[in-house]
């Protein structure tokens, strides 16, 4: 299994010496959007075998970047990637590996026509391959920009001259991090008229996701390499465009925002931003248009150069490692019997009555699986309010692929696919001492306590025990069925069932940060504060700034100097600090 890394900002040197002697013109190879649109993407990279290799999520699905491969010096002094060198076949099959072991039908993304071919030759019918209109790059050249020349431009002269003539005394500077509250303001006056609306909370999420990206990039400009510039009328700030090079020949426009009431301002940044750039840069990137109409037809009324069209690679018959259930379940059998060696009662009554397809976890290696958990589904009752949780059941890895990141990987991959499933607090009960380091760095809180079992748990009925257990404030709600496979487990033991006296100290996670805070705040009405919850590597989603005001919430991408920092780890902390959560009767 590939051992994939959270790409941080230190990375720069490391991605940067494989993308910009390439000759790839992509604009996701930038190193300001691989930073910047990170908490969107939860993107991770590695080196396999000299080639940079990325892994993100799109959407719900687990996903690659066509590989890069390291350039070689040349004797000029210069590097270089060789066209042979720009596809490796066996790198494809390492990260199609790497996909499979996640539970994910393998996507590689922005992939190039020139390797089209290769990949339907070395993977016969296979993949599906088709190019994606919407991710398509707009590459320009420097001097159709600068230059603006001929009669399909004309108009572009034309709003440029105009904006010449009513503000012949603007002013450009080039973007600096002191200038960057003044981007902000106008960013939210741009963001305000292209919605029509004051009220932030009906902010359109394409909107939303942008401005958490802006942000991102602003408050480590100089630390990712970040160029920009601006224009000024009578000290007001009126547009601003920043962007990073792809390579050495190529510059990506990542950000341009002008304010609408300067008719031209738009073009006239445009211009003069690209005009500041250095001259090395013969080809301008200014990114895809995401299907936007309106964003199409702007970049297209410069006409572009080259319009870079990037393929969608596709698993043509994407379920042919996920749908044998009955080899998996046993897989996952049998390593349950390895790593726990729980009796065979146990093991019959655990995956006859309470193991589901739709609640199991592996990674696969080699099509066998190594490493498997359950997500059970279980209601908190919180002051009389159900929300949805899941229980984490059996985290187990083969010993052969211990201390390789599969388990880390796993608990990746069942957090991010239960945040899909409306799940809102995760629990569980760590086996060993060391394992409670281990679930802490996976954002588990020892917030939740196992209280040992009513004393005549064995002839109680279930009317008896769930009046009981809804008198609690804050407790995991079991169902009749799994009281009656708990009394099951307790039968099938006899002689050697032995309850707990003590209470034992369980886990608690967030799933889903906004649901959980609404949770809180709607019994804690009085809670008037900020919260920055941050940290979330498996959940990218969660990271935000939250609002908590009347008993309501408000998610947003506004930056505040003065909110409360929170882990996620920390975040249970804050919302139990005055509950005494509380589960019982857990199988395992």
């Amino acid at each position: 299994m590939i051992q994939f890394k959270d790409l941080m900002t230190d990375d720069r040197p490391l991605i940067q010496s494989y993308t910009l002697w390439g000759e790839r013109q992509n604009c996701d190879l930038s190193f300001a959007n691989l930073i910047s649109w990170k908490y969107l993407y939860n993107t991770q990279f590695a080196i396999v075998d000299d080639y940079l290799v990325f892994r993100f999520h799109y959407h719900r699905h687990l996903a690659y970047m066509m590989p890069v491969a390291k350039p070689q010096p040349q004797g000029d002094g210069t590097w270089k990637v060789k066209p042979c060198d720009e596809c490796s076949i066996d790198v494809i099959r390492q990260i199609r590996d790497d996909a499979i072991a996640m539970g994910h039908p393998f996507l590689m993304m922005g992939v190039c026509h020139y390797m089209r071919d290769l990949l339907e030759q070395r993977f016969p019918d296979t993949f599906d391959i088709k190019p994606n209109r919407d991710f398509a790059d707009y590459i320009y050249t420097r001097e159709k920009l600068v230059n603006l020349s001929g009669k399909k431009l004309q108009s572009k002269r034309n709003h440029i001259n105009k904006f010449k003539s009513l503000y012949p005394n603007y002013e450009y500077r080039e973007l600096t991090p002191e200038l960057i509250p003044q981007c902000l303001e106008l960013e939210k006056q741009w963001r305000r008229v292209s919605k029509d609306d004051t009220d932030e909370a009906d902010l359109d999420e394409s909107l939303s996701e942008e401005l958490r990206s802006m942000t991102r990039a602003f408050n480590r400009w100089e630390r990712i390499g970040l160029v920009g510039g601006s224009i000024w009328i009578d000290d007001r700030l009126v547009a601003f465009s920043f962007g990073c090079p792809i390579n050495q020949t190529t510059f990506d426009v990542c950000v341009e925002k002008a304010d609408v009431g300067y008719e031209g301002a738009f073009a006239i940044i445009n211009q003069e931003f690209v005009k500041h750039l250095p001259e090395q840069y013969y080809y301008i990137n200014r990114e895809e248009d995401l299907g936007d109409e309106g964003l199409r037809r702007a970049k297209e009324s410069y006409h572009p150069d080259i319009l870079l069209e990037k393929n969608v690679v596709m698993e043509k018959y994407p379920l042919a490692d996920f749908e044998d259930q009955d080899r998996i379940k046993s897989e996952t059998r049998a390593l349950w019997k390895l790593v726990f060696n729980d009796s065979d009662a146990f093991i019959d009554l655990y995956f006859n009555r309470v193991y589901h397809p739709r609640y199991n976890i592996v990674c696969q290696l080699d099509r066998q699986v190594v490493a498997a958990l359950q997500t059970l589904p279980y209601t908190l009752l919180y002051h009389g309010s159900e929300v949805h949780t899941a229980y984490i059941s059996g985290v187990s890895t083969h010993p052969d692929y211990r201390q390789q990141g599969v388990a880390d990987n796993l608990m990746r991959q069942a957090h991010f696919s239960l945040y899909y499933k409306e799940v809102v607090f995760a629990e569980l009960i760590p086996a060993q001492e060391w394992l409670y380091a281990w679930y802490a760095r996976c954002g588990y809180a020892p917030q939740i306590t196992c209280t040992p079992p009513p004393a005549d748990i064995e002839r109680l009925s279930f009317e008896d025990f769930d009046q009981a257990q809804r008198t609690k404030s804050c407790v995991l709600l079991h169902t009749r069925n799994n009281f009656d496979i708990v009394q099951e487990d307790i039968r099938l033991a006899g002689p050697h069932y032995h309850p707990a006296t003590q209470p034992i100290q369980g886990m608690i996670r967030v799933i889903n940060a906004h649901k959980a805070l609404c949770l809180y705040a709607q019994h804690h009405p009085e809670a008037h504060c900020v919260l920055r919850v941050q940290d979330d590597h498996d959940i990218p989603m969660n990271n935000a700034y939250y609002i908590l005001k009347n008993g309501r919430v408000k998610k947003t991408d506004e930056p505040d100097v003065n909110a409360r920092r929170l882990r996620i780890e920390e975040l249970p902390n804050f919302l139990f600090a005055t509950e005494e959560p509380e589960m019982c009767l857990m199988l395992n």
